[in-house]
């Protein structure tokens, strides 16, 4: 039986506690996320080099190794938050990535680039697709960022 269900030396069961199932879910919700994202790419890497092209901020030489290198990264993180094996570096990584993707998106929201992020696939370019990938990025930094800080309390308890 996984430790999340019993209490072990009279402490509380991890996941009865509140910040217990938000950890629980979050890092599902994360790692499940960025497998997707990484699979998705990784099968499209064309489209995927040219929606990172579009953003004009990767040196033209370098598009086609992000391109190739970022999915397998992603795909990485989310198993390491899936599975549970090595979460504070997992979630750290997570959070990394989004920044830069965040930067990334509010860049060419400032410069008026209509971009695609290419997070989930590739489809027309549009302000508003931009400006939901950065309240998405919003979202994953802060929700990366809690389950890093988050992590090693977690590490406690199990």
């Amino acid at each position: 039986m996984d430790g999340c269900w019993k209490a072990e030396r009279g402490k509380p069961v991890t996941c009865c506690r509140p910040a217990g199932w938000l950890f629980f879910a979050l890092r599902f919700l994360l790692g499940g996320i960025f497998l997707y994202s990484g699979i998705l790419k990784v099968s499209a890497s064309l489209p995927f080099a040219d929606s990172i092209a579009s953003f004009q901020v990767v040196p033209y030489g370098a598009i086609s190794l992000v391109a190739l290198g970022l999915p397998p990264l992603e795909i990485l993180l989310g198993a390491m938050l899936v599975s549970r094996w090595r979460v504070r570096e997992g979630s750290f990584g997570v959070f990394l990535l989004s920044v830069i993707f965040g930067l990334a998106l509010s860049q060419a929201l400032v410069r008026g680039i209509q971009v695609d992020c290419g997070c989930f696939g590739s489809g027309e370019p549009s302000t508003l697709k931009t400006c939901l990938a950065f309240g998405r990025d919003i979202f994953l930094i802060a929700a990366s960022g809690w389950l890093y800080a988050s992590s090693a309390a977690e590490q406690e308890h199990l």
